[in-house]
């Protein structure tokens, strides 16, 4: 008998089950005694070679990004897979494409024993799906507005991101004002456009949705975006971006009849004419922070739950 035949018997998952083996504190009762009881009435023993399995060392980090070519996620991995090497530990970098299934494969790969840790630089499951595969060894989560008490997350402040760069264009005295997404479904991106509505709102600016444009990753569809504004929103005054390539982008077609401000302060704000604003954020300290966190886990072998938020600033140019 293995674990997931227990589970199959006792109508749970095999997380569930593995919760309980190991005494883990976030099991219903009902289900804790119900699995208990079966184990002790069919003398179920859990395997010791796979107990070995898991507790051996691998040294790999995987770390999980959507795109490799998007300038956010390209840094993130960057500094992490920088700091890692720096501490003894291999790191390779994962594309989801943003499809749940394609995270979900180097869940599997964490559950074989493969790597010691998944760092999910964009999270495309459900957290009840990570939960469960939480059990199986370390999954810890950057960039991520959603919490879980499963998880260490940490993020940065998305909704004030929105709200921030908002205000810097409304104090321009400006009122119609755009904002462009990469992934609108991201949770990380509806936050944003949660503080871009909300300051609309404090000053009794309507939102109008035609305003919002998506799937902006790249220069190319900076320039699209442009194109669209040019043709079909003439009266747009300005924009908040995503990215600083896609506000260059858009700077290419508008030049400067259109204020902008992007994010992440990339090096390409500094060659654009005129010079592009951003919001700055603390990406290198929070590589530096989720590397020592996972190497503290691993070497204790112990999971520390932590919640870490990092504040943004505006770099004007």
């Amino acid at each position: 008998m293995n674990i997931f035949e227990v589970a199959k018997a006792c109508n749970v998952s095999k997380s569930t089950v593995s919760r309980v083996l190991n005494n883990h504190p976030h099991v219903n009762e009902e289900k804790r005694e119900r699995i208990l009881r079966f184990i002790e009435e069919n003398n179920y023993v859990p395997n010791n070679i796979a107990t070995y399995l898991k507790n051996r060392t691998t040294k790999s980090i995987a770390i999980s990004i959507p795109y490799i070519d998007h300038p956010f996620f390209s840094q993130v991995s960057y500094e992490l897979s920088k700091n890692f090497n720096s501490k003894g530990y291999k790191s390779f970098v994962h594309q989801t494409f943003c499809s749940p299934s394609k995270e979900e494969e180097i869940f599997i790969s964490l559950q074989r024993n493969e790597i010691d840790a998944v760092i999910l630089c964009s999270v495309e499951n459900d957290s009840k799906v990570i939960e469960e595969y939480a059990d199986f060894g370390l999954i810890i989560s950057s960039n991520d507005a959603q919490q879980t008490e499963y998880i260490s997350n940490f993020h940065f402040d998305e909704f004030n991101i929105g709200k921030m760069a908002t205000e810097y264009l409304l104090n321009r005295n400006i009122k119609k004002i755009g904002m462009c997404m990469d992934n609108p479904f991201n949770r990380a991106q509806i936050l944003r456009l949660d503080g871009y509505k909300k300051s609309l709102s404090e000053k009794g600016i309507a939102f109008n949705k035609n305003y919002i444009f998506s799937s902006a990753f790249a220069i190319n569809d900076g320039i699209k975006i442009g194109e669209k504004i040019k043709s079909m929103y003439p009266e747009l005054e300005g924009l908040y971006t995503g990215n600083d390539y896609v506000s260059a982008g858009v700077q290419k077609v508008l030049g400067s009849d259109v204020i902008l401000i992007g994010t992440d302060n990339h090096a390409i704000c500094q060659i654009t004419n005129p010079k592009l604003s951003s919001i700055s954020l603390p990406i290198i300290k929070m590589a530096e922070d989720i590397c020592t966190h996972t190497i503290n886990c691993l070497v204790n072998k112990k999971k520390i739950i932590i919640n870490k938020l990092y504040e943004a600033r505006i770099i004007t140019n």
